[in-house]
């Protein structure tokens, strides 16, 4: 009797414990996707400026950006576009003290962004001198310390592009896009 109680149990073995490999494998892959489904949520919701790019399209944005009857006047920062239109630049660099500094000088060159591009030629001509008075008038406002801030800067673009604006009406059916400063040197 005692041999048939052996020759039972090694047949006879107890079910393992545990998670079989193919459904583990399948709780892992699932676990994985939600996690992908919630970080892309996450993404579009909160990612900055989200909203502008859920509204429009890139080409779209493209063609609202480079559409002339748009009213660019009212948008409040440099307007990023995907054609350039007409550069006007001033011949020289402008050399300019900044406020309360004898011994530094701030040397500028700048690009002025006009549309339409036929017009850019008639900008350098009767508007270029009182540009670049307009533009030292402004720099020099400020004082060296200020000039070295980055968020100054990039803020100066803005506000020279509307100190810019009421020669630019002078002209009929010119306007003033952008303001670049392909050089900015504090000496």
């Amino acid at each position: 009797m005692a041999d048939v109680e052996q020759e039972l149990t090694p047949a006879e073995e107890a079910p393992k414990k545990g998670i079989r490999l193919p459904v583990l494998i399948g709780i892992i892959l699932g676990i994985i996707v939600v996690q992908a489904g919630i970080v892309l949520a996450a993404l579009k919701i909160f990612a900055p400026g989200s909203e502008n790019r859920s509204q429009q399209t890139p080409t779209e944005h493209a063609s609202v950006s480079s559409d002339s009857t748009t009213d660019e006047d009212d948008q409040p920062g440099p307007i990023l576009v995907q054609k350039v239109e007409g550069i006007v630049t001033p011949k020289n660099d402008l050399f300019i003290n900044p406020r309360g500094s004898s011994s530094h000088i701030v040397v500028v060159s700048v690009g002025i962004e006009v549309s339409p591009a036929e017009k850019a030629k008639e900008v350098e001509e009767k508007l270029m001198i009182p540009i670049q008075d307009r533009i030292i008038a402004r720099v020099s406002s400020y004082s060296l310390d200020e000039l070295q801030d980055l968020k100054l800067r990039d803020s100066l673009r803005l506000i020279i592009r509307n100190d810019l604006k009421p020669y630019f009406n002078a002209l009929d059916g010119v306007k003033i896009r952008n303001v670049y400063f392909p050089k900015f040197v504090i000496q």
